[in-house]
């Protein structure tokens, strides 16, 4: 997309300006719910800025919960704001916390999880919406492992070998699909 002379600067507010007792400016990031619901997950997220080529989104992962395996057009940096969580990526499980980013390339079948209330602010390119359907897809655990079929959790220092997976061995922090709640099984609970 080409941009001519005169276009008016994007500028959007997605956190609360705070002075913090050094003086310094800080800001504030709410753990709330957001606007609209993501699909194949119970996180939900707000469109911030994007034109088509390059866009960015909030997005809110509810303790407990995150997005199963996946992949997704073109690659994207998540960074953590808030909270504290899991990225599975390449046969094993990072905790993330506030203040980290991730480079994540879309087509290395990847999961996020939330340990606690997580909010990311997700800059991809090529951008879709935060509540399109195809902005992922969803793929077989077995993707998600290493080469041998491993999959090694940071945080509980377990590992699995395919076809057992880490919720066998205790892991709380396994990223299948049945670890991981989906909306259609989160309406079934209720």
């Amino acid at each position: 997309m080409s941009h001519h002379h005169g276009e008016p600067l994007s500028i959007v507010a997605w956190a609360d300006a705070v002075t913090l007792p050094e003086g310094d400016l800080g800001m504030y990031v709410g753990l709330h719910p957001r606007a609209l619901p993501m699909a194949h997950t119970l996180s939900t997220g707000d469109p911030l800025v994007s034109n088509g080529a390059i866009g960015a989104d909030i997005i809110r992962v509810p303790a407990g919960s995150g997005f199963a395996p996946h992949t997704h057009p073109g690659d994207h940096l998540l960074i953590c704001v808030g909270g504290l969580g899991t990225i599975t990526y390449d046969g094993t499980i990072y905790p993330t916390r506030a203040g980290e980013l991730y480079m994540i390339a879309g087509d290395v079948p990847h999961a996020v999880g939330a340990i606690t209330d997580h909010v990311l602010i997700a800059v991809g390119s090529p951008h879709r919406a935060v509540d399109d359907p195809a902005r992922s897809t969803l793929v077989a655990y077995r993707e998600i492992t290493a080469t041998m079929g491993d999959l090694r959790c940071l945080i509980c220092d377990t590992t699995a070998t395919a076809p057992q997976m880490l919720h066998d061995h205790g892991c709380l922090h396994c990223p299948c699909a049945l670890c991981i709640p989906t909306p259609a099984l989160h309406e079934q609970d209720a």
